[in-house]
C-alpha cells in the first residue's frame, strides 16, 4: 500500500516502527490525532478514506509517468536572455532608447 504522509518530525515508534515513518491509509484512519482533526472539521472516515485513495492513485500515476518518461513531465529549456534583452529590462525610466 502506498504511504501518503511524510512525518520527518516523528520518532519511529508505534504502528510504523521498524518499516518507515509514513502512515498507510489504514494507519491514518486509525490515528487518534487525525480522528480529532476530522471530527473538528466535520469529515467522516469514509470521506477521508476516499480522499486518501484518490490522492494515492494520482501519486502512483504521476510516479509511473515520470519513471516511464511519458513526455508530459519533461522540462523544456528556456534560452538565457541576450545581453541586449537584459540591458533593455534593466533601463532606468529616465533613459531614452
Amino acid at each position: 500500500m502506498i504511504a501518503l504522509f511524510s512525518s520527518e518530525y516523528c520518532s519511529p515508534v508505534g504502528a510504523t516502527a521498524g518499516k518507515n515513518e509514513e502512515l498507510t491509509i489504514t494507519e491514518a484512519l486509525r490515528d487518534p490525532l487525525i480522528a480529532i482533526v476530522m471530527r473538528a472539521d466535520g469529515v467522516t472516515s469514509e470521506e477521508f478514506k476516499r480522499l486518501l485513495e484518490a490522492a494515492a492513485r494520482e501519486l502512483k500515476a504521476s510516479l509511473a509517468n515520470s519513471i516511464h518518461g511519458s513526455g508530459k513531465e519533461q522540462a523544456t529549456r528556456t534560452p538565457a536572455p541576450s545581453h541586449q534583452d537584459r540591458r533593455r529590462d534593466c533601463r532606468n525610466d529616465t533613459e531614452d532608447g
